[in-house]
Protein backbone atom coordinates (compact mmCIF):
# COMPACT_ATOMS: atom_id res chain seq x y z
CA UNK A 1 0.00 0.00 0.00
CA UNK A 2 1.19 3.49 -0.80
CA UNK A 3 0.68 6.75 1.05
CA UNK A 4 -2.83 7.67 2.12
CA UNK A 5 -5.34 8.17 4.91
CA UNK A 6 -7.09 5.33 6.72
CA UNK A 7 -10.84 5.82 7.12
CA UNK A 8 -13.43 3.63 8.85
CA UNK A 9 -16.83 3.66 7.17
CA UNK A 10 -19.95 2.07 8.67
CA UNK A 11 -23.32 1.39 7.08
CA UNK A 12 -26.41 -0.29 8.50
CA UNK A 13 -29.67 -1.63 7.14
CA UNK A 14 -28.37 -4.54 5.06
CA UNK A 15 -27.72 -5.00 1.36
CA UNK A 16 -27.82 -3.56 -1.21
CA UNK A 17 -24.96 -1.35 -0.07
CA UNK A 18 -24.59 0.42 -3.43
CA UNK A 19 -20.98 -0.17 -4.45
CA UNK A 20 -18.96 -2.56 -6.61
CA UNK A 21 -15.48 -3.87 -5.84
CA UNK A 22 -12.59 -4.93 -8.06
CA UNK A 23 -9.20 -6.56 -7.55
CA UNK A 24 -8.19 -9.29 -5.14
CA UNK A 25 -5.27 -11.57 -4.41
CA UNK A 26 -5.68 -13.73 -7.54
CA UNK A 27 -5.54 -10.60 -9.72
CA UNK A 28 -2.47 -9.32 -7.85
CA UNK A 29 -4.34 -6.05 -7.33
CA UNK A 30 -5.52 -4.39 -4.11
CA UNK A 31 -9.23 -4.67 -3.44
CA UNK A 32 -10.73 -1.33 -4.47
CA UNK A 33 -14.10 0.37 -4.79
CA UNK A 34 -14.79 0.37 -8.53
CA UNK A 35 -18.21 2.05 -8.64
CA UNK A 36 -20.65 3.74 -6.27
CA UNK A 37 -24.35 3.85 -7.12
CA UNK A 38 -26.04 7.25 -6.82
CA UNK A 39 -28.41 7.72 -3.86
CA UNK A 40 -27.17 4.53 -2.17
CA UNK A 41 -25.98 3.80 1.35
CA UNK A 42 -22.41 3.86 0.03
CA UNK A 43 -22.81 7.25 -1.65
CA UNK A 44 -24.07 8.76 1.61
CA UNK A 45 -21.41 7.11 3.76
CA UNK A 46 -18.35 8.88 2.40
CA UNK A 47 -17.04 5.88 0.45
CA UNK A 48 -15.33 6.96 -2.79
CA UNK A 49 -14.44 5.26 -6.04
CA UNK A 50 -10.78 4.27 -5.92
CA UNK A 51 -10.74 3.67 -2.15
CA UNK A 52 -8.66 0.63 -1.22
CA UNK A 53 -10.48 -1.80 1.09
CA UNK A 54 -8.20 -2.85 3.96
CA UNK A 55 -10.77 -4.82 5.99
CA UNK A 56 -14.46 -5.71 5.98
CA UNK A 57 -16.11 -6.19 9.40
CA UNK A 58 -12.66 -6.77 10.91
CA UNK A 59 -11.57 -9.30 8.26
CA UNK A 60 -8.33 -8.25 6.52
CA UNK A 61 -8.72 -8.23 2.73
CA UNK A 62 -5.09 -8.27 1.53
CA UNK A 63 -4.97 -12.06 1.19
CA UNK A 64 -8.56 -12.58 -0.03
CA UNK A 65 -9.46 -13.49 -3.58
CA UNK A 66 -12.37 -11.69 -5.22
CA UNK A 67 -14.69 -14.72 -4.78
CA UNK A 68 -13.77 -14.85 -1.07
CA UNK A 69 -14.62 -11.15 -0.73
CA UNK A 70 -18.00 -11.72 -2.43
CA UNK A 71 -18.72 -14.62 -0.06
CA UNK A 72 -17.81 -12.40 2.91
CA UNK A 73 -20.03 -9.56 1.65
CA UNK A 74 -22.96 -11.95 1.13
CA UNK A 75 -22.66 -13.12 4.76
CA UNK A 76 -23.24 -9.60 6.12
CA UNK A 77 -26.85 -9.13 7.16
CA UNK A 78 -27.22 -5.72 8.81
CA UNK A 79 -24.05 -3.81 9.66
CA UNK A 80 -21.06 -3.20 7.39
CA UNK A 81 -17.81 -1.71 8.67
CA UNK A 82 -14.97 -1.10 6.25
CA UNK A 83 -11.48 0.18 6.92
CA UNK A 84 -10.39 1.85 3.72
CA UNK A 85 -7.26 3.59 2.56
CA UNK A 86 -7.72 6.74 0.52
CA UNK A 87 -4.81 8.03 -1.54
CA UNK A 88 -3.30 11.39 -0.62
CA UNK A 89 -5.01 14.24 -2.45
CA UNK A 90 -8.29 12.34 -2.97
CA UNK A 91 -11.52 14.01 -1.86
CA UNK A 92 -12.12 13.14 1.78
CA UNK A 93 -15.90 12.99 2.03
CA UNK A 94 -18.95 13.31 -0.20
CA UNK A 95 -22.38 13.57 1.40
CA UNK A 96 -25.62 13.64 -0.55
CA UNK A 97 -27.90 14.26 2.43
CA UNK A 98 -26.61 17.17 4.51
CA UNK A 99 -29.74 17.14 6.73
CA UNK A 100 -28.54 13.94 8.46
CA UNK A 101 -24.73 14.24 8.52
CA UNK A 102 -22.84 11.13 9.65
CA UNK A 103 -20.87 11.10 12.86
CA UNK A 104 -17.32 12.23 12.14
CA UNK A 105 -14.44 11.82 14.56
CA UNK A 106 -10.74 12.41 13.99
CA UNK A 107 -8.62 10.47 16.45
CA UNK A 108 -5.71 12.38 17.99
CA UNK A 109 -2.61 12.52 15.86
CA UNK A 110 -3.60 9.75 13.47
CA UNK A 111 -5.06 9.98 9.98
CA UNK A 112 -8.05 7.82 10.90
CA UNK A 113 -11.45 9.28 10.08
CA UNK A 114 -14.49 7.38 11.30
CA UNK A 115 -17.68 7.83 9.29
CA UNK A 116 -20.90 6.22 10.51
CA UNK A 117 -24.12 6.19 8.53
CA UNK A 118 -27.28 5.05 10.27
CA UNK A 119 -30.20 4.40 7.95
CA UNK A 120 -33.11 6.20 9.59
CA UNK A 121 -36.41 7.39 8.12
CA UNK A 122 -36.39 11.07 7.23
CA UNK A 123 -39.07 13.34 8.66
Amino acid sequence: MGTGDFICISMTGGAPWGFRLQGGKEQKQPLQVAKIRNQSKASGSGLCEGDEVVSINGNPCADLTYPEVIKLMESITDSLQMLIKRRVGAPFLFLEDQSHPPFLHLLGYTSLLIVTLVNQPMD
